[in-house]
C-alpha cells in the first residue's frame, strides 16, 4: 500500500504531532509556573523587607537581638578560640554546644511573632502569610586579621537553626531577605540570617493564579484532539465512501451487464434463428427475457427506492400486529414455495399498534430474501416469534444460514455494503439497509445475533404505548 494512501500512517503521524504539541505546551505551562511561583509575592516581599530592615535598623534579628547576643553569644566566642587554639579535636563538639544553647535562648526571647503581625497590620497584608527567621552561618576572624574560620553552617544539618516562626517550607521563592551582620568585639564574629515568608498553601494559589492559563490550554489540547479526529475521520469516512462508490460500480455495472447481455443475446437468436425455432424454444427464450428484464426492473426499484425512502413519512394506521404479519409471511411464502422453510408462532393475544404495512412488509420480506441468499443448507428454513415484555414487543428472526462475521456485524445495514460471504451471489447490497431506514422511521429498534455456520437472528423491537 502506498504510505500516503495508509490510515496507520496518518494515524501515527496525528499521534506524534499530537504527543509532541502536548510536551511544549506542558513546558510551557511548566514555565509559566516557575515564574509566577518565583515572582507570586514581589509586592508583598518589597513591603516587609522594608519594614523588617526598619525594626532590626540598630539591632539584630528582631527588637533586643542585640543584648542577646552580647549576654549569650560574645562570652563564649574566647572560649572557641582558645579551643581552636589548643585542642582542635575537641572544637566541634564545642561549639555546637555554644551554638545550641545560644539558638535556645534566642528562641526562648524572641518577639519576632509581635514584629510580623505589627508588620501585616501596618501594610494590610494577608494574615494567612506565615514566616520563618532561621540561623544560617556563624564566622570568626582569625587571630591574624585576615582569614575568617565559620563555626557554623546551616546547611550541615547538626543543629536545629530555626528561631521562630511557623512556616514549614523554607525554599529560594519565599525567601525574603538574607543579610550578614558583621560584628567587632574582643572578639570580631559575622552571623548570617534569612527570613521567608510565605502562604501556607503556595502552591494551590499559584494554580489558582494560573487558572486562566492551564484552562486555555486544557481547551486548546481538547479543541485540538477534537479538529485532528474530526478531520482524520472526516478523512476514513470519504476514503471508505470512494471505495465504496468505486466498488459499487464496478458491481452495478456487472449486475446490469449480466441481464442486458443476456437479453440481446436471447433478442439476436430470435431474430436470426425464427425461422427454425420451435413454438418451445421460443417461449423459452422469451421467459429468459422476462426474467432478465424483471431483474433489470427489481435493481431500478432499488436504487430509487435508496434515495427516497430516508425522506418517506410513514402512513401510520392502527393494526393487529399479529394478523398482519401472519398474513404478510403466507404471501412471503407462497412466493419463495419450496425454496426456504417460513415458520411463524403467533402471540396468544392480538396486539395492535400503529404501524405502515406496506413498511411493514418490506420488512419481512427483505429478512426472508437474506435469509435464503445467505444460506447453504439442505433445507433453508426461517422462523419468526414473538417475545413480550411490559414495554416491548419483539419479533425474533433466526435462520439456519451461513451466519456474519463478528467484525461485518456493524457494517451490514451500511448502504451498499456486501459482506465477504456473499460471494458472486447477485444484489446490491440494499436489503439491509432498507430495513434498517424503515425501522428508524417507524422509531423501532433492531438488533442482531450471529454466529459463522449456525445462522443469525434479529430481534425487531416495538416500544408499547
Amino acid at each position: 500500500m502506498i504510505l500516503r494512501h495508509n490510515p496507520k500512517f496518518y494515524k501515527w503521524v496525528l499521534c506524534c504531532s499530537f504527543f509532541m504539541l502536548c510536551l511544549l505546551i506542558g513546558f510551557l505551562v511548566f514555565n509559566t509556573y516557575q515564574y509566577k511561583d518565583k515572582n507570586f509575592q514581589n509586592i508583598q516581599k518589597l513591603k516587609i523587607e522594608k519594614s523588617y530592615g526598619q525594626y532590626v535598623m540598630n539591632d539584630k534579628l528582631f527588637p533586643g537581638g542585640n543584648k542577646l547576643f552580647q549576654q549569650f553569644l560574645e562570652p563564649q566566642l574566647s572560649s572557641l578560640y582558645r579551643t581552636l587554639t589548643n585542642n582542635p579535636k575537641a572544637l566541634q563538639q564545642e561549639q555546637q554546644q555554644v551554638l545550641s544553647s545560644f539558638l535556645g535562648e534566642l528562641r526562648r526571647y524572641q518577639n519576632m511573632d509581635i514584629v510580623f503581625n505589627e508588620i501585616l497590620a501596618k501594610h494590610h497584608l494577608d494574615t494567612t502569610l506565615s514566616y520563618k527567621l532561621v540561623f544560617d552561618r556563624l564566622d570568626l576572624l582569625l587571630p591574624n586579621g585576615h582569614d575568617w574560620k565559620t563555626f557554623f553552617l546551616k546547611d550541615d544539618g547538626k543543629i536545629n537553626t530555626e528561631i521562630a516562626g511557623n512556616l514549614k517550607e523554607i525554599n529560594n521563592n519565599n525567601k525574603i531577605l538574607q543579610l550578614s551582620v558583621s560584628v567587632a568585639s574582643h572578639v570580631t564574629y559575622r552571623f548570617t540570617y534569612s527570613l521567608y515568608v510565605d502562604y501556607p498553601n503556595r502552591m494551590t494559589r499559584v494554580l489558582m493564579d494560573m487558572l486562566p492559563v492551564l484552562c486555555f490550554s486544557i481547551l486548546c489540547i481538547l479543541l485540538i484532539i477534537t479538529i485532528n479526529y474530526l478531520t482524520y475521520q472526516n478523512w476514513i469516512d470519504q476514503r471508505k465512501e470512494t471505495e465504496l462508490k468505486t466498488e459499487f460500480l464496478n458491481h452495478i455495472r456487472h449486475e446490469f451487464n449480466t441481464p442486458i447481455t443476456t437479453i440481446l443475446i436471447c433478442s439476436e437468436t430470435l431474430k436470426e434463428q425464427k425461422s427454425i425455432l420451435n413454438i418451445a424454444e421460443i417461449g423459452s427464450l422469451g421467459n429468459v427475457i422476462e426474467r432478465q428484464a424483471d431483474r433489470l426492473k427489481t435493481y431500478f426499484k432499488q436504487i430509487l427506492e435508496s434515495v427516497s425512502l430516508p425522506k418517506q413519512k410513514p402512513d401510520l394506521k392502527q393494526e393487529d400486529i399479529c394478523s398482519l404479519t401472519k398474513e404478510f409471511l403466507k404471501d412471503i411464502s407462497l412466493r419463495h414455495s419450496g425454496k426456504i422453510e417460513v415458520n411463524y408462532t403467533p402471540l396468544s393475544l392480538s396486539k395492535k399498534i400503529w404501524i405502515d404495512s406496506s413498511l411493514y412488509f418490506s420488512i419481512l420480506d427483505n429478512l426472508v430474501k437474506n435469509a435464503l441468499k445467505f444460506n447453504q443448507s439442505a433445507s433453508p428454513k426461517v422462523s419468526f416469534y414473538w417475545e413480550e415484555t411490559q414495554n416491548e414487543l419483539i419479533l425474533n428472526i433466526e435462520d439456519n444460514g451461513v451466519g456474519i462475521h463478528q467484525e461485518e456485524l456493524k457494517h451490514i445495514f451500511e448502504k451498499f455494503y456486501r459482506s465477504k460471504s456473499s460471494g458472486k451471489k447477485p444484489g446490491l447490497g440494499l436489503g439491509l439497509y432498507y430495513v434498517k431506514t424503515i425501522i428508524d422511521l417507524l422509531d423501532w429498534d433492531l438488533k442482531v445475533e450471529s454466529k459463522i455456520g449456525k445462522g443469525s437472528r434479529f430481534k425487531l423491537i416495538i416500544i408499547q404505548p
